[in-house]
């Protein structure tokens, strides 16, 4: 039999199909994985990552020993100058109170 009459049996039993039987969905085909579709094992994933990750370190622009040394210097003095905001509205806050306290008993 040839394509051709092939395709016209197809076309000519599913104009003769019941309304209901054109209406009902075809079932869907279970899709097997084939072995490429499946996912690697962790170990190769894992290693695959570290490799990346190297690769991607390798691309830092990593700072010199100064500037991390003068940038670690701004960041310890900016961290001493807000304690000492925060120590010197502490204070205030404790006397405001302790007056409020007195001011009205106990």
């Amino acid at each position: 039999m040839s394509e051709q009459e092939k395709m016209n049996q197809d076309v000519n039993a599913e104009e003769t199909k019941s309304p209901a039987a054109k209406e009902s969905k075809p079932a869907k085909a279970k899709k097997e994985k084939s072995s490429k579709d499946k996912k690697p094992g962790l170990g190769k994933r894992m290693g695959r990552f570290f490799r990346e990750l190297k690769a991607e370190l390798k691309k830092v622009a990593w700072p010199s020993r100064a500037d991390t040394l003068k940038k670690t210097g701004i960041v310890i003095v900016c961290v001493i100058v807000v304690g000492i905001i925060v120590w010197i509205f502490d204070g205030i806050a404790s006397a405001v109170i302790d007056a409020l306290l007195s001011l009205f008993g106990q």
